[in-house]
Order: structure tokens, then C-alpha cells, then sequence
């Protein structure tokens, strides 16, 4: 009887250790698929992308390349401060690091569309701080092209923020992750001179226009399908120093 016991006993404790190792492994199954799922392909992504949203953002881009050099040309009357010369980068750049002018984001060889769009709305953020505490200093003249850039820009960073939604990344988690958040400046007590302002301005509007060519590719990365201004094409190959 005590020998039947034992062996109940045997059977009941290996019927509730298959019972864990099934649950276990089913856990391990949904976290697997949770994990797949976050990390769908890209193109994955790019089929739930409205593209409509795509082109405006690829429009949009295009006209903040071209208005830059224009913006540069009505802001900056300094004749050494060259848009694109590659002189001027090297000679100014012990400047950019004095004024803590922070680097735009890198967006080059990242295989993450979550990564990609996350540090888009991040740079773009950026800019549009530069550019609005250039403009509070009252050393430059605040005319109609800045104005128009600084509005672009923030049409543009609406349009990213839309594209995040329509793949199912949540912005506002992005924003909270402490290397999404928009990088701090200390600009304002630089600019205690025209000239000095100037410089800042250049050196703004010269990273803005590397940093828009950088979003042209991931935008046109997304799609195939659009034809490429070839006035903008020589604008990223300008701005290379090529």
C-alpha cells in the first residue's frame, strides 16, 4: 500500500514539473513573439506608413534644402562665413565646440526605423532651438526667410512625429528615453556680438543643411519610387565639400 503511495506520489510530482516546464516554455514562446514583433523588418513598417505622409515629408525636406542657402544669404552678411566651403568648417570648428553648439544625430547605417525616425525628430528639435535662441538675441535681423525655415522645420518634425504613430512607435517613450532627449545647448551667452552671432547663425545653418541631407537619404530610403530633385542633389554634394 505505502509502495502504491510512493509511486502516486512519483507520478503526480513528474505530471506538475511537466506542467511547469510547458508553462515555461510558452513563456518563453510570447517573448520571443513580443520580440518579433517589435523588431518587424522594415519594409514591414514602411506597408502600415501612410506614403502620402512619405511625400510630404520628402517635399518638405527638399524645400528646407533649398531655403537654406537662401536663409543663409538674407541672415549672414559676413563674407567669410562661406555655406558649404570646407575651409570654413575646418577653421570654425574649435568655435562650434566654445559656443557648445551640440551635433546633430547621427542617422547614417542605423538598420532601425524606430532608431532612424526617433533621432530625426530629435535633430530637428535641435535646430529649431539653435535657431530660436539666435533669433531672441536681436543681434541679426529677424526677416521672413528665417521665419519661413524655422515654420518648415516644424512642419516637417510634425509630419516624423506622424510617421511614428502610423508605425506604432510611441513618441512620447522616445522623448522619455534619456538618448532621445533633444541635446542641451548653452548658446546664449555667446552670442555677445554681431559678429559672434553671425558665426553661430553659420555654423546652425551649416549643420541644419548636412543634417537635412542626411534625412533626404532616410526618407528616400523609404521608398524607390520618387525621382530625386537633382537641384537638391547638388545641394548634399555641396555640402559634403565633394
Amino acid at each position: 500500500m505505502m509502495g502504491l503511495c510512493y509511486c502516486c506520489s512519483l507520478v503526480t510530482l513528474r505530471i506538475f514539473y511537466l506542467i511547469a516546464v510547458v508553462i515555461m516554455n510558452f513563456q518563453a514562446l510570447l517573448v520571443t513573439l513580443v520580440g518579433i514583433v517589435g523588431s518587424a523588418p522594415i519594409s514591414d513598417k514602411l506597408d502600415i506608413m501612410n506614403k502620402d505622409t512619405i511625400a510630404q515629408a520628402h517635399s518638405l525636406i527638399n524645400k528646407i534644402l533649398q531655403d537654406i542657402p537662401t536663409t543663409h544669404a538674407d541672415w549672414i552678411n559676413s563674407k567669410s562665413l562661406t555655406l558649404g566651403d570646407s575651409k570654413t568648417r575646418l577653421e570654425l570648428e574649435f568655435l562650434k565646440k566654445d559656443m557648445y553648439i551640440p551635433s546633430a544625430p547621427v542617422l547614417q547605417n542605423i538598420s532601425s526605423m524606430e532608431t532612424c525616425l526617433a533621432n530625426i525628430t530629435k535633430g530637428l528639435q535641435l535646430h529649431l532651438n539653435l535657431l530660436e535662441e539666435i533669433s531672441k538675441a536681436n543681434m541679426l535681423a529677424q526677416t521672413d526667410q528665417v521665419k519661413d525655415l524655422q515654420a518648415e522645420i516644424q512642419e516637417l518634425l510634425d509630419l516624423i512625429e506622424e510617421l511614428q504613430n502610423q508605425a506604432g512607435f510611441d513618441p512620447s517613450k522616445q522623448a522619455s528615453d534619456e538618448q532621445s532627449q533633444t541635446p542641451e545647448h548653452d548658446l546664449a551667452k555667446h552670442l555677445t556680438s554681431e559678429y559672434m552671432t553671425q558665426v553661430a547663425a553659420h555654423l546652425t545653418l551649416q549643420q541644419l543643411q548636412d543634417f537635412s541631407c542626411d534625412i533626404l537619404r532616410s526618407i528616400l530610403s523609404m521608398t524607390s519610387s520618387m525621382a530625386e530633385n537633382p537641384n537638391t542633389v547638388q545641394l548634399c554634394v555641396n555640402a559634403a565639400g565633394l
